[in-house]
């Protein structure tokens, strides 16, 4: 039997003991609430007569998928503290990891990280800021470094952690070839992390990044504690899903490449693309795939997280197709964008029905109303999964009639480049901020450096003097422990051979001390 396959769980339950549908923990012979309560599906099988659903957790006409959460989140601290104080909860194995369980690498490529959007987040624009006027420019130089960046407002993010509008021309697809879905077992949280949970689910659903789901697939959520040994971070464990996905073949850049005669500008822009991935789409069945399973309920991405397989070469690919102009979506840039923008106007309207009718109906709670709103077969779903949104799975589209904007790459998210004089630079930034505002790329406004005589790019220091790897990176490298193992040092090796323009001895040395050991 194919060890992915889990015929030991239930359709539609997460298969530990005393967890519901929904992955609540509940003592014994009490039941908890569903995905959603008054909508059971196959994946959900809802309340029946000899298990009925405690009259507490039935939702209310105005109950928003927020208010749910929070109700669920009181139910399982409840029942997490009393088995506490019945020293009970020793009986179970949590889901949490120390600082030196997990390798850097798992983060990137395994594990979606849940973002804390919690803090307060910047609304307006600071042009008086130290990325946007240089000191060595004069006040005239600066006054036409703000002009450029305000004629682009609209595709400025203040914050870093905002939720971009989506960009055009590319969803994120993913084919696990005909496998059939995997649900796993939604892991223990200890009580003490149950709260941070709650708070980064309740970001999530407040931003529209995520919402409640009924979808056949499960993906568990881990906990990894920061180096301080207190601090934690949430992250959704995507090692099933990711082992049988197919590869989307997709030439990554190279950082040597892309650092390459940099050294021979004056004045350099760094870029930074905001909140990275979530500016993608999730096509339908993406979405049913991306689920993940915790104590406080069964959710699925709207957009696309950090951990899936595909996730940088599909943003890669966006970001290409509009600085080099690769392919376009099947009619054009224009064509496409007028598309979408009439599919998200209906959308709106008819949201604002449905919340209208769930205020004034009978039987029809708001978090019914939330849930079937983002399932429903709206506009925009339609043109997301149609082959003019540009799937990796449909193949290339037509030929682009975009030019490039400039001959270097970008790295993902992070693009950088110069001008060997100050109107050259301000130029191509003007360009690159016009074709990102054709394409609905947006750019984290803090984050970003505009028209500078130094940046940082790559884990690197550009400037006009040379390129040199960042002081601080090197430094943790020098006063890193002394490899015990030949895991440990292949891992030394990889993160110096990162900084390659500044760390080649570092790497020489780390090969002779495994030789000699």
């Amino acid at each position: 039997m194919d060890p992915l396959i889990r015929d030991d769980v239930e359709p539609g339950v997460s298969g530990e003991p005393g967890l519901t549908a929904s992955g609540v923990c509940l003592s014994d012979g009490r039941s908890g609430p569903s995905v959603s309560p008054n909508d059971p599906s196959e994946d959900d099988p809802g309340p029946d007569e000899e298990n009925p659903v405690d009259p507490e957790f039935m939702c209310t006409p105005n109950e928003s998928s927020v208010e749910i959460l929070e109700r669920l989140y009181v139910s399982v601290a409840t029942v997490l503290s009393a088995e506490a104080a019945n020293e009970q909860a020793a009986e179970y194995s949590t889901a949490e990891h120390t600082a030196n369980t997990i390798n850097s690498e798992d983060y990137a490529h395994e594990l979606a990280f849940l973002p804390d959007l919690t803090e307060a987040l910047a609304t307006e624009l600071d042009y008086s800021a130290s990325n946007v006027r240089h000191p060595e420019l004069s006040p005239d130089l600066q006054e036409k470094v703000v002009r450029v960046l305000k004629q682009h407002e609209q595709i400025m993010i203040s914050s870093g952690n905002a939720l971009p509008p989506p960009a055009y021309g590319v969803v994120c697809d993913i084919d696990v070839q005909g496998h059939p879905p995997i649900k796993q077992k939604a892991r223990r949280v200890p009580l003490r992390h149950l709260k941070k949970l709650y708070e980064l689910l309740k970001g999530l659903l407040t931003a529209g990044l995520v919402s409640f789901s009924t979808s056949p697939w499960a993906s568990p959520i881990v906990i990894v504690l920061k180096k301080n040994g207190v601090d934690i971070r949430l992250c959704i464990d995507y090692k099933m899903v990711n082992a049988v996905t197919a590869i989307m073949e997709y030439a990554m850049p190279l950082a040597d490449d892309l650092l390459t005669d940099l050294e021979k500008y004056l004045w350099y822009c760094s870029l930074d693309a905001a909140s990275g991935f979530w500016a993608i789409m999730m096509t339908r069945r993406a979405r049913q795939i991306s689920a993940f399973v915790c104590a406080l309920g069964h959710f699925e991405w709207l957009r696309m997280p950090f951990g899936l397989k595909n996730a940088p070469m599909i943003y890669q690919r966006m970001i290409d197709n509009a600085l080099w102009g690769f392919v376009q979506p099947k009619g054009g840039w224009k064509h496409y964008a007028e598309l979408m923008q009439s599919a998200e106007e209906r959308d709106r309207t008819l949201r604002e029905v449905s919340g209208a009718t769930a205020n004034t109906s009978t039987g029809v709670t708001k978090f019914d109303a939330d849930l079937r709103a983002s399932q429903a077969e709206g506009s925009v779903a339609e043109l997301v999964n149609s082959p003019m949104a540009d799937m990796f799975t449909n193949g290339e589209a037509d030929a682009s009639a975009l030019t490039p904007v400039f001959e270097r790459r970008s790295f993902v998210d992070d693009m950088c480049f110069g001008g060997e004089s100050f109107e050259g630079c301000l130029e191509t930034l003007g360009r690159l901020l016009a074709r990102f505002e054709e394409c609905r790329i947006s750019i984290s406004f803090t984050k970003s450096i505009f028209v500078q005589s130094k940046v940082d790019f790559l884990s690197h220091e550009v400037t006009r003097a040379g390129i040199r790897a960042d002081p601080k990176k090197l430094k943790a490298i020098t006063e890193l422990s002394f490899p015990r193992s030949k895991k440990g040092m292949q891992s030394y090796n990889g993160v110096a051979a990162a900084l390659v323009h500044g760390a080649e001895d570092l790497v020489i040395v780390g090969d002779s001390r495994l030789a000699i050991q």
